[in-house]
C-alpha cells in the first residue's frame, strides 16, 4: 500500500484478513499497529520513495501495490512503480489523463456531461471564479481569484450547492453504484480556503440525479477504462449536477461503506462483479481534525475508538496540519453530524488536558 496517508487502506486489508505493508508519510499509530511494517517517507515524489519501495520489494518479497490519495502530485511516481510492481487499480496512464483538465473538461464537454465553467487563461472578470492547481488533492491550493495575482492554474466558475461525490466501482462489464455523500470543507489557519475536512454516506438525492450520474459515468468509464474503486465530485444546484472531477483511486469515502470494499477493488480490477460482499446501510461520516494552534500530542493519551489516523505520542503537529481523523455513526444523518460534533468536543479536551 502506498498513500499519503495509508491508514484507512491497511484498515480495509486488515478488514478483509489480508496481512499489508504500507508507506506513507505520517507512520501514524495505528497505521503500525495494524499494518505487519510501515515505511514513513518525506514524501511522494519518486526520488524520496525509490529506495524505500525497492527495500520493500527485497525485505517482504511483494509484487502488488494498490494506491490510494497523494500521487496527483506527483505523477511520474505512479509511472516509476508500474516497472517493476503489478498495479492493483488506474494504470498510470489512465491516471494521468485523467489528471489533465484540459483533456478531462474536453472529454466532459464530448460526453455531453454538465460542468461549471472552466478557462485556462485568467478570465478579465474576476468575480466568483475559482483558482486552482493543475495537480492537487484534499482542496490544495484552490482559492478564489484575485485580479492581481499571476499564477500557474485554471479557473472554474464558483458554484454555490450541495458539494457531493459518489463512490463507484468500475469492470469491462460497467459501473456499479456505491453510494453517495455529502462532503464539507474548512478555510484552515494556514490561508487554504477550501480544505477538505469531511465526508458523510448515504446522502439522499433524487432518483433523476441517481440517473443522471449513472449515465454519466458509464461514458466516463467507456472513455478512460477505468478500473476499481474510484469516486467523482460534483456540485448539485437546484436539482442539475455539476462535475468538477474524478478520482482515479480509491478516496476517503470507501472507509464508509463497510468491510467488503477491498475486495470488490480488487475484483473489479480483475473485470469481474460479485455483488456477495455486503455494503454497510448504517449512515456514517468521517472528519479531518485540524490544529487551532500547534499541538503536542501527550504521551499517555489514551485515544477513543472512533478517533482513526493517530499521530504518535509526543508529535508536534503545527497550526493547520491535520491532528487526527473522526469516524461516527448513526441511525440518520442528523444523529451522525450531532455524534461528530459531540466527539470533536471531547477530543479537545482530552488534547487539551492529555487524560
Amino acid at each position: 500500500m502506498i498513500a499519503k496517508s495509508a491508514r484507512m487502506m491497511v484498515q480495509m486489508c486488515v478488514d478483509s484478513g489480508c496481512e499489508v505493508v504500507a508507506i506513507d508519510c505520517f507512520a501514524d499509530s495505528d497505521t503500525r499497529q495494524m499494518a505487519k511494517q510501515t515505511y514513513q517517507v518525506p514524501s511522494l515524489a519518486w526520488d524520496d520513495i525509490q529506495a524505500t519501495v525497492a527495500a520493500v520489494r527485497e525485505v517482504h518479497g511483494l509484487t502488488e501495490l494498490v494506491y490510494g490519495s497523494g500521487l496527483e502530485t506527483y505523477p511520474e511516481t505512479l509511472s516509476g512503480l508500474e516497472k517493476d510492481w503489478r498495479i492493483i487499480g488506474n494504470s498510470a496512464a489512465i491516471f494521468q489523463r485523467v489528471q489533465d483538465k484540459r483533456d478531462f473538461f474536453a472529454q466532459l464537454d464530448s460526453l455531453s456531461i454538465r460542468h461549471p465553467p472552466v478557462v485556462f487563461t485568467k478570465p478579465e472578470d474576476g468575480f466568483d471564479w475559482l483558482l486552482k492547481p493543475w495537480r492537487g488533492e484534499g482542496g490544495l491550493g484552490i482559492r478564489f481569484c484575485n485580479n492581481d495575482e499571476l499564477t500557474d492554474g485554471y479557473w472554474q466558475r464558483y458554484i454555490e450547492g450541495r458539494s457531493m461525490s459518489v463512490l463507484f466501482a468500475a469492470s469491462r462489464d460497467g459501473v456499479e453504484l456505491i453510494g453517495f455523500n455529502e462532503q464539507w470543507t474548512v478555510k484552515s489557519e494556514g490561508g487554504q480556503s477550501f480544505l477538505f475536512a469531511g465526508i458523510a454516506s448515504h446522502a439522499k438525492v433524487s432518483r433523476s440525479v441517481q440517473s443522471e450520474i449513472a449515465d454519466w459515468l458509464d461514458r466516463l468509464v467507456n472513455d478512460y477504462g477505468l478500473r476499481g474503486l474510484n469516486s467523482m465530485d460534483f456540485m448539485l444546484r437546484a436539482g442539475k449536477c455539476y462535475v468538477l472531477e474524478i478520482n482515479a483511486r480509491i478516496s476517503a469515502s470507501a472507509q464508509l461503506y463497510g468491510k467488503s470494499l477491498l475486495l470488490k477493488h480488487l475484483q473489479a480490477c480483475q473485470n469481474s462483479r460479485d455483488n456477495s460482499g455486503e455494503l454497510s446501510a448504517e449512515p456514517s461520516a468521517y472528519q479531518i481534525v485540524y490544529a487551532q494552534k500547534t499541538v503536542t500530542i501527550p504521551e499517555r493519551l489514551i485515544w477513543p475508538s472512533w478517533t482513526a489516523d493517530r499521530p504518535n505520542p509526543g508529535s508536534i503537529v503545527a497550526t493547520g496540519e491535520p491532528i487526527c481523523s473522526i469516524i461516527a455513526t448513526g441511525k440518520n444523518s442528523g444523529q451522525v453530524l450531532d455524534n461528530l460534533h459531540r466527539q470533536q468536543r471531547i477530543l479537545a479536551n482530552l488534547l487539551e488536558t492529555g487524560l
